[in-house]
């Protein structure tokens, strides 16, 4: 028989007919069909919209028919019977079976069976829709899985446009494929306040809750034993109000687990934060076969393909395309919004205006999604969650180029309101918020993504503190800078540079400002900056922006300032423009004697005397003068770069006995500084080795040597050796090695600067000579000045004259 039993009611669908003990029941057309989708649904919440569209299909209806229909129900089932579930639609309270199974009963059995744990049906109509399939993904996707199956309460942590909804959605596909447990999909950002949500995690189960209870307590009341994963997407906006509701769902249930979706952590205890990384980039140089294997150059190809099918990646355009996706940090957001670009733009276009990326990356006609939709929307609904003293902070970071220490953020963003204790917690809270990143190195260090700093500095600019701001960055350089110069003295070279090296970016952010805005910022972070620069094998970038750096000198100057101003030119140039050098030195000596700043008069008098090796006289007496102020007691550093100088002048006279006394002496005060200071001081043996025509000497010391530089990043002192011994080769006959030490002297020429180069091609030119090959050696010397390789020296002319007249 077609029979169904509601409570005590009795319903034939065939017949259309609802029965109260046996008696049918007067029952509109309309409130029939309802009960019909109320009864199919079986005690499960059932939307407004679903029931509009079953009980009046293909037809346009106001929605307060429902309500009326509804009520007409109730007249007849019980005030009790349907639930209202506020904003989202009813359920059906009444027991629902079939009338074999009620037949069966006895009927003097009054009193409720005890219910199993509810088997929930997870309405599909309130899952997002996926978007093809996710790249790059699958090692955080299997991640996250294995932590799913270990931890009740999972945040997915991350940037904005970074893919957290998107990684999400792949979970609810994945999970969903597994027996025994149901999946709700809940979507937090059209609610307002945090009330709204148990209504919302209802709806998304099928279920409802009564009407003004506490909807949380009721939610765990109905899911106590039912195994069901929440996911829950984009919970940033209510913190605290949803963070220890969800900690006592999932704690005081025995089957809840909740993944949620938010750019910070809940902050509550039994909580797992997993932090999503941006897509993996290609390095820059990598060769095009190996970028193209990188997840961010898979993702843009296949959205730019998406949007112009013409487009394909080729080895031409590889660099091209990985360029952007690093200056795009690797955002899935922003490399799909810069991919729909390529059709009118075009690779080269689109890379050029990439500083622009908020304007470009919009996509006409979308609508405006706060979390999803154009990159400056994304990150502006970041930025609104913030309070006033983390967007300060956070704005004021965005000067900082690279990487930073929290010492150095605390200095840059610290003012009248914001102390350096609590700038360091702002600092903390941007980290939790994922607009900082904490980099995976020790001592910690710190970093906003390119995007993140754009949008930075155009809070900045809006406000009218971007000059405040830079300059405040910029003086923080210089006290590091200071800093960094007194250790440099002492400190183990391997220290010094890992502390100090990864500051080279901002160093540099910072000078260019300073020399566009500040004259006294300037001369000073130039001066101070000479040993990051020098220990980091960028003699030739200190060079090239000496043009700039002196115009900003003035009288008005602190004298100590101007004078290691003067020390850093005489640094850069040494060896190499002898003469600027010693005009240099000669003012910083100057001004350091000035000052009473003793060891850097010795310094600089030093420097002096070894620019001044080809004139006895003059040299002899700024060495003498140095040794006047020397001091044993001094840092091992300084008194090696002293013994080094008297190597050279007794070598250049001819004292090879006490030459060598000196550079021993300056190998073992450097070995008190660092392994890789002693290597560069024992490359002078090596020079001293050929010039005494000790030849087999300098190539038992010299080929390990260079073995060893090779790898030790310092390539002016890998240069120097290399010319040695290339002069030991020639003299030793060995014809061949010296032939492959040339190639690597040039190679590594083309990597210094125009006078290193110089010096290759005169060797290139005496080895032809060597070689007997001439013509070869003109050719050589003829196009080095063509090459732009014009120094003072004329001693490839002299060698090659010398070895033509003794042919």
């Amino acid at each position: 028989m077609d029979l169904i039993r509601i409570g005590a009611f009795e319903l034939y669908p065939s017949e259309r007919m609802l029965c109260a003990a046996g008696k049918p029941v007067d029952l509109g057309a309309r409130a029939f069909d309802l009960l019909l989708v109320l009864v199919e649904h079986q005690g499960r919440l059932v939307t407004k919209t679903v029931l509009l569209e079953r009980v009046w299909p293909r037809v346009i209806v106001d929605e307060n028919n429902l309500p009326a229909q509804i009520a007409s129900l109730r007249r007849v089932l019980g005030a009790g019977a349907i639930r209202t579930v506020p904003g989202f639609g009813y359920r059906l309270e009444l027991p629902v079976s079939d009338g074999a199974a009620a037949d069966s009963a006895p009927p003097s059995i009054a009193a409720p069976r005890e219910r199993a744990p509810p088997q929930l049906s997870v309405p599909r109509r309130a899952w997002p829709s996926r978007l093809g399939p996710l790249v790059g993904r699958d090692g955080d996707l299997n991640e996250l899985q294995k932590v799913l199956g270990q931890a009740c309460l999972v945040t997915i942590v991350g940037i904005a446009g970074v893919g957290k909804t998107r990684i999400a959605q792949e979970i609810l596909a994945r999970e969903t494929e597994k027996p025994g447990t149901s999946v709700a999909w809940v979507s937090l950002q059209p609610l307002n306040e945090a009330q709204h949500i148990p209504s919302a995690i209802a709806l998304a189960l099928g279920l409802s809750l009564p009407e003004a209870a506490d909807g949380f307590a009721a939610l765990r009341q109905a899911l106590e034993r039912t195994p069901v994963l929440l996911i829950l997407d984009g919970a940033e906006q209510f913190g605290d109000a949803l963070a220890t509701h969800l900690k006592e769902l999932v704690s005081q249930t025995q089957g809840v687990r909740a993944l949620v979706t938010s750019q910070v952590p809940l902050g509550v205890p039994g909580e797992t934060v997993y932090r999503l990384p941006p897509l993996p980039v290609p390095h820059r140089g990598m060769a095009p076969p190996e970028a193209a294997r990188f997840a961010a150059v898979e993702l843009f190809t296949q959205r730019a393909a998406a949007a112009d099918r013409r487009f394909e990646l080729s080895p031409a355009n590889t660099s091209g395309v990985a360029e952007i996706c690093r200056r795009l940090d690797g955002n899935p957001l922003a490399l799909e919004l810069a991919a729909a670009r390529v059709p009118a733009l075009g690779l080269d276009a689109l890379l050029e205006r990439l500083e622009d990326r908020f304007r470009l990356l919009r996509v006409p006609g979308r609508p405006t999604n706060p979390r999803h939709g154009a990159l400056h929307t994304a990150f502006d609904w970041s930025y609104s969650l913030l309070t006033a003293s983390e967007q300060r902070v956070f704005n004021r970071l965005g000067t900082f180029a690279g990487s930073f220490s929290l010492n150095s953020a605390a200095r840059c963003v610290a003012d009248e309101t914001i102390d350096t204790a609590e700038a360091i917690d702002l600092v903390g809270r941007l980290v939790d918020r994922s607009l900082v990143t904490a980099l995976p190195v020790d001592p910690p260090r710190y970093a906003l993504f390119e995007t993140a700093r754009y949008f930075a500095v155009g809070r900045l600019t809006a406000v009218h503190e971007l000059e405040s701001a830079q300059e405040r960055m910029a003086a923080t350089m210089l006290d590091l800078l200071d800093s960094a110069y007194q250790e440099y003295w002492s400190l183990d070279e391997a220290i010094w540079l890992h502390r100090y090296e990864p500051e080279l970016d901002n160093v540099r952010a910072a000078i260019d400002w300073a020399g566009a805005h500040d004259r006294t910022l300037g001369v000073a972070l130039y001066g101070s900056a000479w040993p990051l620069f020098v220990e980091t094998d960028l003699c030739a970038e200190g060079r090239n922006r000496f043009a700039q750096a002196v115009t900003l000198l003035s009288d008005a100057l602190p004298s100590n300032r101007v004078g290691r101003f003067w020390e850093a030119v005489t640094t850069y140039d040494s060896d190499r423009q002898c003469d600027r050098a010693r005009y240099a030195a000669e003012l910083a000596a100057k001004m350091h004697a000035a000052t009473g700043d003793l060891r850097s008069h010795y310094y600089a008098l030093t420097q002096l005397a070894f620019n001044w090796r080809g004139d006895d006289s003059a040299a002899r007496a700024a060495f003498d003068a140095a040794r006047c102020l020397e001091d044993p007691v001094w840092p091992a550093r300084l008194l090696t770069h002293g013994a080094l100088t008297e190597g050279a002048l007794l070598m250049s006279r001819g004292q090879f006995v006490e030459a060598r006394t000196a550079y021993r002496r300056a190998v073992r005060l450097a070995l008190t500084v660092s392994d890789r200071q002693a290597l560069a001081a024992t490359v002078n043996i090596v020079e001293l080795d050929t010039a005494c025509g000790d030849t087999a000497s300098a190539l038992q010391l010299g080929r390990p040597l260079a073995l060893s530089l090779r790898h030790s990043g310092r390539r002016e002192t890998r240069f120097e050796l290399l010319g040695a011994l290339f002069n030991a080769l020639l003299i030793a006959g060995d014809i061949t090695e010296a032939r492959a030490t040339g190639a690597e002297l040039f190679e590594l020429a083309h990597r210094l600067d125009a006078a290193q180069l110089y010096t290759v091609l005169d060797a290139m030119a005496f080895l032809a000579c060597v070689e007997g090959r001439y013509g070869v050696a003109a050719r050589i010397i003829t196009v080095a000045p063509a090459l732009g390789v014009i120094t003072c020296t004329t001693s490839g002319f002299s060698r090659f004259s010398n070895s033509q007249q003794s042919r």
